[in-house]
């Protein structure tokens, strides 16, 4: 079971939303708690390869984690820095949404530190039926809204551009590993020889947005008070979006919003981790 967990879903227009929070524990909101459970179940499949993920033994473990955690970065310079809020998105699609990783995102990098432009998550979802959705993630790791969502939705009209699509859709497909099940079929999806116009039927776009939340702040427990308090809170920020929102294609989209106590100490407690991670 996850720490964190879905308070508030809401499904009132075109655009769904989701808000995510660890909780509480003795009146503290779970900041350690979360760290702690992102590293430990998704690092590994978030800046490995599937056959790398996959080759993990008990011999080979604790190399694999040092090797997974310096591939995210080994900078100090790392506050304003968005691998954090990619790690977060990627564990959140797969926990709730059932997605898995086409390709990893770190994997892009020639080199450590390396700061990679394009999509922030790309991810597949499969029905019980074998069709295949294509999950192109935004994450924008922010403490306040207003500025996630202005520097997100200028993301959302530059990558759904045609020119952007068909450059990100070759680099995609030169980094899927061909071990990977489902290899073929997702190359098939974003083949060239497609159009655009078939392709984005077939995409979804979950739009992952954190910031310092009046709700978490002002609660110490997960209560009815907390769950009215996060519900409008979520609200407000859906209507914001939805505004604002302008797609140059339709695809479908999914907001989902981890409000957060603090985001200048989660972000200390996870470089923490990671450089504890680095050096085992």
């Amino acid at each position: 079971m996850p720490v964190l967990q879905v308070r508030v879903e809401l499904v009132p227009n075109s655009v769904s939303v989701n808000a995510l929070c660890a909780g509480y524990e003795l009146g503290a909101w779970r900041a350690d708690q979360l760290v702690e459970d992102i590293f430990d179940r998704h690092l590994l499949d978030f800046a490995l390869t599937y056959t790398e993920a996959k080759s993990v033994s008990s011999s080979t473990a604790l190399q694999s984690i040092r090797d997974a955690a310096v591939s995210v970065y080994t900078t100090d310079k790392y506050r304003r820095r968005g691998e954090f809020g990619e790690l977060l998105l990627h564990s959140a699609l797969v926990d709730f949404y059932g997605a898995e990783p086409a390709v990893s995102k770190i994997y892009y990098e020639d080199s450590s530190n390396d700061v990679v432009k394009g999509f922030d998550s790309v991810h597949v979802v499969a029905d019980s039926n074998g069709e295949m959705k294509i999950w192109l993630g935004e994450a924008k790791f922010y403490s306040r809204l207003d500025d996630a969502m202005d520097s997100v939705l200028q993301d959302v009209q530059a990558h759904l551009a045609t020119d952007f699509l068909r450059k990100e859709f070759v680099f995609i497909t030169r980094k899927v590993d061909a071990s990977w099940p489902h290899a073929q079929q997702f190359k098939g999806l974003i083949a060239r020889a497609r159009s655009l116009d078939d392709i984005s039927s077939s995409i979804v776009m979950p739009i992952f947005l954190t910031y310092d939340s009046d709700a978490v702040d002002t609660h110490n427990v997960v209560s009815n008070g907390y769950i009215a308090a996060m519900t409008n809170e979520t609200a407000g920020a859906l209507l914001r979006f939805e505004s604002r929102l302008a797609k140059p294609m339709e695809v479908e989209i999914r907001l989902i919003l981890l409000p957060l106590k603090s985001k200048a100490r989660l972000v200390e407690l996870m470089h923490a981790k990671l450089k504890a991670l680095q050096g085992i």
